[in-house]
């Protein structure tokens, strides 16, 4: 039996609490965080980066050019630093002026790592473990605990992208990273599913791997034999046309041969 503490638990109990898919949001002892300093934008930046990144070391003036390209690199060494005390008095409003951050942590030659310790929960943080946990859960035979794992991340990705409605480049290839976990982990809930699980949730898992794959041809497949199945014969048709469509105006490949069977049967059911 799984000894570990259920995610929820975790998210409870934690002093801060940070949630980066859809619209970005930070709690502190349970209540918002002040919106004066996240206002601030770049010490927020500073923090998100951070958070997507615990304990990884970070020169001062390189964090700053990647977090803000288009700055006068002749300020952009004390923009940082102003934007980094600004986030130490938010975090900790109590820390006195000499006294050393309980996680934004300072080494030598101005090198900055952020240790978010136990007080620290962050969905992006969970998605990994769930992630994880998932997959090992499998491994093992234990398709419930995989199950849950992997209905967990499902519900990440009905969040909304990571930073939803943030336009920086520096961001993609995190947002890249989490989109594949999540569809490798939809991918297994949907084997699972179309074992011996729940319709519903097969279902739900096929819509939400569209909203981050609408190419997935395993989702596609998935929606159509639905509709095939509770007789919804047009339904079924006009899904299978528009990602046909799609797949030759946006991507310029011919249809699968999955696909093709697919077609052949929805024209004679």
């Amino acid at each position: 039996m799984d000894q570990s503490p259920h995610p929820r638990e975790l998210e409870d109990e934690a002093r801060y609490r940070a949630y980066l898919f859809g619209t970005p949001r930070l709690y502190i002892d349970g209540e918002p965080a002040q919106q004066g300093w996240v206002a601030r934008r770049r010490a927020w930046e500073i923090l998100v980066w951070f958070l997507l990144n615990p304990g990884k070391p970070a020169m001062a003036e390189a964090l700053a050019d990647q977090l803000w390209p288009g700055d006068d690199p002749e300020r952009i060494a004390s923009t940082f630093h102003v934007s980094l005390h600004a986030l130490r008095r938010a975090l900790e409003p109590g820390l006195g002026r000499r006294q050393e951050s309980a996680y934004i942590r300072r080494h030598s030659n101005k090198v900055y790592s952020f240790d978010p310790g136990e007080l620290w929960w962050t969905d992006v943080a969970d998605l990994e473990q769930v992630h994880r946990s998932g997959h090992a859960a499998e491994r093992a035979g234990d398709l419930a605990r995989a199950r849950f794992c992997y209905r967990r991340v499902a519900g990440y990705v009905a969040q909304g992208k990571l930073l939803d409605g943030e336009v920086c480049d520096w961001i993609e290839p995190y947002r890249r990273r989490y989109r594949q976990m999540c569809q490798q982990s939809l991918t297994r809930l949907m084997m699972l599913e179309a074992g011996d699980g729940s319709e519903h949730d097969l279902i739900e898992a096929a819509y939400l791997t569209l909203k981050i794959d609408p190419y997935n041809q395993l989702a596609t497949k998935v929606i159509i034999e639905n509709r095939l199945r509770s007789g919804r014969r047009p339904a079924a048709a006009e899904q299978l046309a528009k990602y046909c469509r799609s797949l030759k105006a946006d991507l310029g490949v011919p249809v699968p041969d999955e696909i093709a069977a697919l077609v052949h049967r929805v024209q004679t059911a």
